[in-house]
């Protein structure tokens, strides 16, 4: 009982003498106890749950490293958006390449969905920052309970050490993102391998001949040249096809073809020729003239094509060309090869921002800050009052310890006595 009640007298504390000395101390300790659970050096570890340094790792390598590896490169991008961007790119000229300006618009539309899970990790790691608090050892926690004025006094300071250092370590992190907005890098060595293959994918996909010359070099006819009855044969099966093409024109033409000198008819069949076929589509020529009713041979006006936004909507998307289905694969490929590099990029960058401005600075600045708004002669004897329960608690202790101590001196005393 007098080691129990001993170490509980020890857990109170003594009487504060000195009261500048004990709260220097009680500093010191309180810094390094912090210290040490953000590098993992204290005594006492945490079995339950991750806490210090192990968390803030957790953070930064599960946490914000998964939620960037889910974020697709072209998510909330569609090809009519692509589409887009390269017509807007181009101006009123047809886009004989695909312009570079399109690329560039569309993969800062993309970086910039990188921000906000970057600075939702620094908010993470300054609440995590904010918990350490009350994770450090068991002998500042005690000296917190002993002088609740002084606990409340340091974890104040630390609030205000850590907001002051928020602001300035979301600016560096926010600048981690506008500097990979502000130039594109198109020389990247990561990127210009894919970027070179780029002229390569065009003239493969849009030239007939390199495809006709690629399957023959794969196998499907001799290697060196076509054998002259197989090139007899295709020239005549091409003759066939180029009448038989001819004899569709000429029915559909004489079709179309309502009087023999009717400039509207004309017209029509230019119009046609030009415009896409659509059966739902309002402004179809074919649509107008069927619905022109016909006296005598006699047609009256064609309907000119409506293009006022008035115009009914087809709201399913059209089928893209072959050229268009084909800039718009160039564009994803660039988006996705160079979206791969910013992201591992920003995923290095920002633990590194985080650790530099907040929790680097937090630790080395920790201790003098406390010494410079708690260490001072005047507020020592506020700060270090102690608790009523701790007081009496201690005297009692105390008082209990000397009836021990007593009371194991007289059973001393008469073990000692010698029976006659």
């Amino acid at each position: 009982m007098a080691t129990q009640f001993q170490s509980l007298l020890n857990s109170y504390g003594e009487d504060v003498s000195d009261k500048s000395q004990t709260l220097l101390q009680i500093i010191t300790k309180f810094a390094s106890a912090y210290c040490s659970t953000i590098e993992g050096t204290a005594r006492n570890i945490e079995t339950t749950e991750l806490c210090g340094g192990a968390r803030i790792c957790y953070i930064f390598h599960e946490t914000f490293g998964r939620t960037l590896d889910s974020i697709h490169p072209l998510a909330g991008l569609s090809k009519m958006d692509i589409l887009t961007a390269i017509r807007n790119a181009t101006g009123p000229r047809p886009a004989l390449f695909v312009p570079e300006v399109s690329f560039e618009l569309l993969v800062k539309r993309q970086i910039r969905r990188l921000e906000e899970p970057s600075l939702r990790c620094v908010e993470l790691i300054h609440e995590e920052m904010q918990r350490i608090v009350q994770h450090c050892g068991n002998e500042v926690q005690q000296e917190m309970l002993r002088f609740p004025k002084l606990h409340e006094k340091i974890v104040d300071v630390v609030t205000q050490l850590l907001r002051r250092r928020l602001p300035h370590t979301n600016v560096m992190v926010e600048n981690i993102v506008a500097i990979e907005l502000a130039y594109i890098n198109t020389k990247h060595p990561d990127f210009h391998k894919d970027a070179a293959l780029v002229p390569s994918l065009l003239k493969s996909d849009s030239d007939p001949y390199s495809q006709m010359n690629l399957g023959q070099r794969r196998g499907n006819t001799p290697r060196n040249h076509m054998s002259p009855q197989v090139t007899a044969q295709q020239q005549q099966q091409q003759q066939n096809n180029q009448q038989q093409q001819q004899q569709q024109y000429s029915e559909a033409h004489d079709q179309n073809h309502v009087g023999e000198n009717s400039t509207p008819s004309m017209a029509s069949t230019w119009l046609s020729n030009i415009l896409p076929p659509a059966p739902n589509r309002p402004d179809s020529i074919e649509n107008s003239a069927s619905n022109t009713p016909v006296h005598n041979n006699i047609v009256s006006p064609v309907k000119p094509v409506n293009l006022l936004p008035d115009m009914p909507v087809n709201h399913n998307p059209r089928r893209l060309t072959d050229k268009e289905q084909k800039d718009c694969d160039v564009i994803e490929r660039l988006i996705k090869s160079y979206f791969y590099i910013v992201r591992k990029s920003i995923q290095d960058s920002v633990p590194k921002a985080i650790m530099h401005f907040l929790v680097n600075y937090v630790k080395d600045n920790l201790q003098s800050e406390l010494v410079t708004h708690l260490y001072k002669s005047d507020r020592a004897e506020t700060l270090l009052n102690e608790s009523d329960h701790i007081a009496v608690r201690r005297k009692e202790a105390a008082d209990m310890l000397k009836a021990l101590t007593r009371a194991n001196h007289i059973i001393s005393e008469i073990r000692e006595t010698h029976m006659w």
